[in-house]
């Protein structure tokens, strides 16, 4: 029986000119997002490294999908010391999950996302999905490719904390750097987080549409 998932699809951006021993760090990065985030839902997540400098990340909950690319690129971001990623985020229907990893894993939302990645050219960050109703997740997604490339490696650490919980909760900012609220308060501000949030939650409240 299919169903619904999001999956992230990603590359290393100059990976060939960076140690490996960066690459790899950056990679655990990625795979952190994906194994904490498997203590705050009920969501079967995984990920997946493939060919070196290429990953995967899977969630049987669709409307992870927003807060997933955030975490990873938040986290990336605030390392100005390691390679930052491409991602092509997608939804849509799964054929076929292993019991374990995602190499065999098929059905749309797998070709949907690897393929998207293969033809994006100058973007760093692209959603796709063919369900009723996703423009405006599209319109999302064009902003946070924006905002995000805006971020200072402080703004990113401050959005990583805050979204680490779900909802999003800004005062973990503050009781984890131990900074003073205004401080924190200007990171967040100047990242963006107010909209981010509030897209986050609109992503976690509305179901994915039927398909055709």
């Amino acid at each position: 029986m299919e169903t619904t998932a999001a999956v992230l699809t990603g590359d290393l951006i100059d990976s060939t000119q960076t140690a490996q021993v960066q690459v790899d760090a950056a990679m655990h990065v990625i795979q952190s997002v994906a194994l904490n985030e498997t203590r705050h839902c009920k969501a079967d997540i995984r990920f997946e490294r493939f060919r070196g400098d290429g990953w995967q990340i899977y969630s049987s909950d669709s409307t992870k999908v927003f807060r997933l690319t955030v975490l990873v690129l938040a986290n990336l971001q605030s390392r100005f010391d390691l390679p930052k990623t491409r991602i092509s985020a997608a939804t849509g229907m799964v054929a076929f999950l292993p019991e374990t990893g995602l190499a065999s894993a098929r059905g749309e939302v797998f070709t949907v996302s690897g393929q998207t990645l293969d033809g994006m050219t100058t973007q760093r960050l692209i959603f796709e999905s063919v369900e009723h109703g996703s423009p405006w997740k599209l319109a999302l997604f064009s902003y946070l490719e924006w905002q995000s490339a805006r971020w200072s490696p402080e703004q990113a650490e401050a959005i990583a904390i805050a979204f680490s919980f779900s909802p999003p909760r800004p005062r973990s900012v503050t009781e984890t750097l131990g900074i003073s609220r205004q401080a924190a308060q200007s990171r967040l501000n100047g990242a963006g987080f107010l909209p981010l949030s509030e897209t986050e939650i609109a992503f976690n409240s509305i179901p994915v549409a039927p398909y055709a």
